[in-house]
Order: C-alpha cells, then structure tokens, then sequence
C-alpha cells in the first residue's frame, strides 16, 4: 500500500501572535498556488480571513490586559485553529488524489510530515520545482526537534531573512523571481537551543 503523504500545519504550540502570522502566510500561499480553488474549499478564503483578522484584534485588544480581553482571544484561537485543521485535512485529501501529494502539499504553504515516505538527505538540498519556488530540504538527527530556514538574494547576499521556523526537513520558498539566484542557509533547534548556521547554498529559481 502506498503510505500517504502528511501535511503539518505546526500552529497547535504557537502563540496567538505566531498562528496569526503562519495562518496568513497559508491562505496567501494557497490562494496564489491556484492548486486550491475556492470553490473546492471547506471554509472560504474570505471566511478564514475574517477568522484570522479576528484573532489579530482579539490579541490587540487583550494588550489592554483585561480578563474577558483575554477570554475572547483564546476563543478566537480556538476557532482559528479548528478551521485550519479542517483545512489541513482538505490539503491532504486533494494532495494524496495527485500525482506528486508532496509538492502539492508544499504549495499550501503548510510543512510535510517527515513520515511521508521521502528518502532522507544527507545535506542541504535545493530544488527549483517552477512558479518561482524553491523547495528546501535538510537533513534531521535524532535530537532535532525545529530549523530556522533563511534566504538571501543575489542582490542583497548579506541580509539573511528568516523564512521562518518549522518542525519539518522540508519546506518551500514561494515567490521568488525565475531566472533570479537565491541563497538558502538553516540553523538546528535542541532542547539545548539553536545552533549555528549552516553553509549556504545559491540555486537559480525557476
């Protein structure tokens, strides 16, 4: 039987600040892929928007400190997290019905599980897969628990730009300019802490 790929959304131990923040970056990403038409979907675009800008002015106004501030944050957080796992579900139902579930779940902008069935590698490993993305993979010890990705451009090869952390080994980098160069660095995340960064390595995207 062939083993099903796995999204991960990797919101469940964010702050209500950093599930604001991936959310958005999902619903931008699945709505540029064009790979998850609205129509198809279970919750509209425009209805998780309105969650995920509920959630925004729900932790504004719990800054204020008051308690039911505070109460109404956390429910919004809830709703927003329910939906996205609905979503996450939809991603792997539509993903697992193509011909290449992995790339397909990358393209939702969510992480793919390391128990999808890819072979592991031994080095940070580039590959231009089309529409300006860059798919990132790195390898995973034991002890490994996130990486911290970042990226540079050619144009400015020192600003290293966090791309973001994630408890995956693969990831994408959407929205890069084809025919441009693309510099990509990681750094492990312990128990201990994160250690240093890796050698970077330059792809042109496509």
């Amino acid at each position: 039987m062939k083993t099903k790929s796995k999204a991960v959304l990797g919101i469940a131990k964010m702050t209500p600040e950093g599930k604001v923040v991936t959310t958005q970056n999902i619903i931008n990403t699945m709505q540029a892929s064009g790979n998850f038409p609205d129509a198809s979907m279970p919750i509209s675009y425009a209805a998780l928007q309105t969650l995920n800008s509920d959630l925004h002015n729900a932790i504004i106004a719990a800054n204020g400190g008051s308690p039911t501030a505070t109460s109404e944050m956390h429910e919004q957080e809830r709703k927003l997290t329910m939906a996205f796992n609905l979503i996450k579900m939809h991603v792997e139902i539509v993903s697992n019905n193509t011909t290449d579930p992995d790339t397909m779940i990358l393209s939702s902008g969510m992480g793919l599980s390391a128990n999808s069935g890819q072979s592991a590698v031994t080095e940070l490993t580039l590959t231009a897969i089309g529409n300006g993305v860059v798919q990132i993979r790195v390898p995973r010890a034991t002890p490994e628990k996130a990486f911290c990705y970042q990226y540079a451009t050619a144009t400015d090869p020192t600003n290293w730009q966090n791309i973001g952390f994630y408890s995956v080994s693969k990831i994408q980098l959407p929205n890069q300019t084809p025919g441009s160069m693309v510099s990509v660095r990681y750094a492990s995340i312990t128990k201990e802490g994160m250690g240093a960064f890796s050698a970077s390595k330059q792809i042109m995207a496509v």
